[in-house]
């Protein structure tokens, strides 16, 4: 437990901070600290009844909203956006939010960077994620805020739009103490995240004795194993394995699949480090024929997945170093064509975009642009072999690695520059890219070449 009292140190040192009063830990703090974690019964309830979104395309939506004279809230959220998955876990879980917002609203949800969440968001000038947006049913902007809403907030939030008022004495008791306790879950979870991985799983383990077990199952909790499990050999990654139908039920298997196959993965890239000091001893072929005999266990499709994503990506680095060798550049193609074709929809269902050849392309990207006509030989080769969707994502990942590695390198030669304006022509002419990126890296381009110039405003233009 004693990473668990750390916690509460870091817990009280906030108090402090917030109150400018003098505090120490003692028994009665954490007594307190308990009971605000038990004295709540119903939190795996909560994602039972939370905001009910609607599937329906936005015009379908909006004729909705205008028959039964209802406003429209839209949540605007990205994959990667840490904010939005507490609103998810946190907020829109709850019943009492869900109760409120699915009586007085036609409640809609984008991914900003996918599909017509990309239209919407710009049509709203949506730039910050999250980004919750209230509408009248004639789409007037009534409300439009910017970041994380704890419970509370978020239901006067909700309140304040369709003009109804809700101090802060009628807030209801049971949403009072939930607040409480999600106040409490965020200051845990940033903790954790300030830890060496090697440390989080007992910390959470530890963290997770003294919570009923009812409670492992919901979105709450479950989002701290999500995000912050380093091992899937730690007690609470076997105790989501052992109980994978239920959790799947509760969160889908969709995500539960990607949560395990996450820990695999990481597994594979470093065993050691997963297995721990006792297994020092052994080869690398040696532990990494135990882990993947480990792996097949759980579950044999992710294990070969991974396993041949890890392979791939070790190719990648290598034609990185050898790019005029066929024989390594055939061997790439020929492993993410039998990836594509067997585990490519996995990746498609979970979102995760980590494993198409934009990603890939952008690994290929050479450490410091000195090696001569590298994009123009990587972007024939590719030509060649692949089916015109996938050269467009090679071409535009590529691109954006060479870009990344530019503002990297600490010294520009003439090489460099002129891979960077080949990588920047090609973004410019063909492909778009979103703000967010472009404002990052391109910014960081200072270089007077009229060229670059010329295809920096280009990009920025187009962005997303």
């Amino acid at each position: 437990m004693k990473r668990l009292l750390i916690f509460l140190l870091f817990i009280i040192s906030l108090s402090n901070c917030e109150n400018n009063k003098k505090s120490t830990h003692n028994k009665e703090q954490d007594s307190k600290i308990e009971s605000g974690y038990h004295n709540h019964k119903k939190v795996a309830e909560l994602n039972k009844k939370g905001i009910e979104f609607s599937t329906e395309s936005f015009d379908k939506a909006i004729k909705i909203a205008k028959e039964l004279n209802k406003p429209i809230f839209i949540d605007f959220s990205t994959s990667w956006c840490g904010p939005c998955k507490r609103m998810d876990n946190f907020v829109f879980a709850d019943s009492i939010i869900g109760d409120f917002y699915n009586e007085n609203y036609i409640c809609l949800k984008y991914d900003a960077e996918k599909g017509e969440g990309i239209t919407l968001a710009n049509k709203f000038e949506v730039q910050v994620y999250p980004t919750l947006l209230f509408l009248s049913p004639k789409l007037e902007i009534k409300l439009k805020h910017i970041g994380y809403k704890g419970p509370e907030e978020f239901l006067k939030l909700g309140y304040n739009a369709v003009n109804k008022e809700l101090s802060f004495g009628s807030v209801p008791n049971s949403l009072s103490k939930y607040n409480s306790e999600i106040k409490n879950l965020i200051e845990f979870s940033s903790f954790v995240a300030y830890l060496n991985p090697s440390e989080k799983d007992s910390v959470l383990f530890d963290y997770f004795q003294d919570i009923s077990q009812s409670k492992w199952y919901s979105s709450q909790y479950f989002h701290l194993i999500e995000n912050h499990s380093y091992s899937i050999f730690s007690p609470l990654s076997k105790f989501v394995i052992a109980n994978r139908n239920k959790y799947s039920e509760l969160f889908s298997k969709a995500r539960i699949d990607k949560f395990i196959s996450g820990l695999m993965l990481f597994a594979i890239n470093t065993p050691k480090a997963v297995y721990g000091k006792s297994y020092n001893n052994l080869s690398d072929d040696e532990i990494n024929k135990l882990l993947f005999s480990e792996l097949l266990k759980i579950d044999s499709v992710l294990a070969n997945k991974n396993r041949l994503n890890h392979e791939i990506n070790l190719l990648c680095k290598t034609v990185r170093e050898n790019n005029n060798d066929t024989k390594i550049w055939d061997s790439l193609f020929t492993k993410v064509g039998y990836y594509n074709n067997h585990y490519l929809h996995l990746d498609k269902e979970w979102n995760n975009f980590l494993n198409d050849w934009s990603h890939r392309a952008s690994i290929l990207a050479p450490i410091n642009l000195e090696i001569a006509n590298y994009n123009e030989t990587c972007m024939k080769r590719a030509k060649s072999k692949l089916a015109e969707n996938d050269y467009n994502k090679f071409a535009k990942g590529l691109s954006i690695g060479t870009v990344e590695r530019f503002v990297s390198i600490e010294k520009q030669s003439r090489n460099s520059k002129k891979e960077l304006t080949i990588a920047l022509r090609i973004l410019a002419e063909s492909y778009s890219v979103s703000k967010i990126w472009a404002n990052d890296f391109l910014s960081r381009i200072n270089v007077s070449d009229e060229d670059i110039i010329n295809h920096k405003e280009a990009i920025i233009k187009n962005a997303l």
